[in-house]
């Protein structure tokens, strides 16, 4: 098991915000330098670049005629570039396809003399190479704002490599044009760095914008290229590792990581092939009401598939019949209907926790390793009194979701904010714990998220850092916020999950790894990202449409192997 401050940089990315990774290019090319000067150290980074962004075309290029079974037809690629180092890669790139015999047409929207420094040099052995560029020059059709012909329909793939990472404000009318005359083409298109027509400083998409299938970002990943406003553009987004030196990364880091599938295997805990159900790990869940029993065995389900030993679930007497008809492995702890007494109404009788169940629940979770609260648990007077009285006497490490979520927003007096009840509440019991809320359950706690998705990791990591919890905010990307200010973006986009159930489904996950033994921020961002994989296994084997929760318990299996 590898905890996540034992990772590299280039298995735990950091995340840098466009001014940081200026910083560290400008930093990393004095660094490089050595006997040679900054600019051809930078030409030696373009050219890694470069490299990266024709592996990536070829890769392209290869799928897009394995799918359409056109294996031996003709390829041809069009790179527009501009006069800075964003148009040098392209001309790396273009360097490179000429070389391996890839028809490639080199469209400029700068005049030779305007290319300087690194990208001048790329110029020129792309010259040498037999390379020409062609001015790109619009149409009037493209020039005019309501839509152009399709100029550059006849290439198999475009690559946007005219502005990149760090442009802002609108687009000049020349570079507007081409941006519209792609689009027009209906052809993929592959973005270095970043779209063009992304602004990197507002972080948010100008009209018009290129539309990638995919952008490959040079160094590190940058936190638009996931978030709601840039990711429809960004499209698959990928990273190029550039062989930086690692003082200078250390120097920029943000402390904010990308967190990806490909950490899951290093992340799993120990299994004790010697050991015996309870040395795998005990899990308790407390879950379900008398309109939810199926999230009680939602996250009781994928608790057992997520290598937990034992698992006992914590209902209300009414609804167990229900519970022990759907699931076979849990042990069942049966929350008396003494509850009764503390109802709202004849109907929450023996359906709702209840203060009444508190030493029962203690007992049972003495002997567990972790515990799980409020998939399903309802929003009953006394079902939110439970929640507030139980949390500060558990001691081992706990799951806090939905409806216990809901519970403690209560105590928000007034308006909900970083520092109101619910937040004093977290901060005043000692107990570990994981917070899961969606968006809405996290701003009746804390109040209002930045409207620009680029904000949340500096808000999230304050909070964590009050209340002394791990938030996870549940969404597209999931982002897991540390008390110790580390922020982990999990970036995942899959509408099959966006069903009610999928959230206990991860409750479950989470639970299970902590009684394995994994700490709150580990436990979280390995659920977040085994959580998104089942996921997306499920969506490619039944589609977006079709898929459920309980599906994304019988891809776990997958999903951890």
């Amino acid at each position: 098991m590898k905890l996540l401050d034992q990772f590299s940089y280039t298995e735990l990315m950091p995340v840098l915000s466009t001014e940081g990774m200026r910083a560290l290019d400008k930093a990393a090319k004095e660094a490089l330098a050595g006997e040679t000067t900054a600019i051809e150290a930078g030409y030696g980074l373009m050219k890694q670049a470069g490299a990266a962004l024709f592996k990536k075309v070829v890769e392209i290029l290869n799928r897009e005629q394995s799918t359409c079974g056109l294996e031996n037809t003709p390829r041809s690629v069009a790179v527009f570039v501009g006069g800075g180092n964003n148009g040098g890669d392209g001309l790396v790139l273009a360097k490179l396809l000429i070389e391996a015999g890839i028809p490639c047409t080199t469209y400029s929207l700068a005049t030779a003399d305007k290319f300087q420094n690194e990208a001048k040099m790329a110029l020129d052995d792309f010259s040498l190479a037999g390379g020409r560029l062609i001015l790109y020059s619009p149409t009037t059709e493209s020039l005019s704002q309501t839509g152009t012909a399709p100029r550059f329909a006849d290439f198999n793939l475009i690559v946007d490599c005219m502005l990149g990472n760090g442009a802002h404000g609108e687009l000049r009318e020349l570079y507007a044009a081409a941006v519209r005359d792609i689009g027009a083409a209906g052809v993929p298109v592959v973005a270095a760095d970043a779209p063009t027509g992304y602004d990197s400083q507002a972080h948010g998409r100008r009209e018009p914008c290129t539309h990638a299938l995919e952008t490959l970002m040079f160094g590190f990943p940058r936190l638009d290229a996931y978030t709601r406003e840039g990711g429809p553009v960004f499209g698959n987004a990928a990273v190029a590792p550039l062989c930086y030196p690692e003082e200078n990364i250390k120097q920029f880091d943000e402390i904010v990581y990308l967190a990806t599938e490909q950490i899951i295997p290093q992340m799993l805990p120990e299994r004790d092939d010697w050991g015996d159900k309870r040395a795998q790990g005990c899990a308790m869940i407390v879950a379900g009401s008398g309109d939810m029993p199926g999230a009680a065995a939602l996250c009781s389900g994928a608790a057992l598939r997520s290598g937990a030993g034992l698992v006992t679930l914590a209902s209300p007497d009414a609804i167990m019949p229900v519970l022990q008809a759907k699931l076979s492995e849990p042990v069942f702890c049966n929350l008396q209907d003494m509850a009764g007494q503390d109802g709202d109404t004849v109907d929450d009788r023996a359906t709702a926790l209840s203060p009444t169940h508190i030493p029962q629940i203690l007992e049972k979770a003495k002997h567990n390793q972790a515990l799980a609260i409020g998939p399903g648990i309802g929003s009953a007077e006394c079902t939110r009194d439970a929640v507030i009285d139980l949390l500060p006497q558990i001691k081992c490490p706990v799951v806090i979701d939905a409806d216990a979520l809901n519970a403690i927003a209560s105590l928000n007096k007034t308006s909900a904010s970083p520092s109101s009840g619910a937040a004093s509440f977290l901060h005043g019991f000692a107990t570990t714990a994981v917070l899961t809320p969606h968006r809405r359950e996290f701003e009746r706690l804390f109040g209002a998220l930045p409207t620009n998705d680029i904000d949340i990791p500096n808000q999230l990591r304050n909070i964590a850092r009050h209340t002394k919890k791990v938030i996870l905010l549940k969404g597209a990307p999931t982002f897991v916020a540390s008390p110790d200010e580390r922020v982990f973006i999990v970036p995942a986009h899959n509408s099959g999950l966006a069903k009610g159930g999928s959230g206990d489904v991860l409750t479950g996950i989470i639970t299970a790894l902590l009684a394995q033994g994994l700490p709150t921020c580990e436990a979280a961002v390995l659920g977040a990202l085994l959580h998104q994989k089942a996921g997306r296994i499920a969506r490619e084997k039944l589609g977006a449409f079709s898929m459920l929760p309980s599906d994304v318990i019988d891809m776990l299996p997958q999903a951890f192997n």
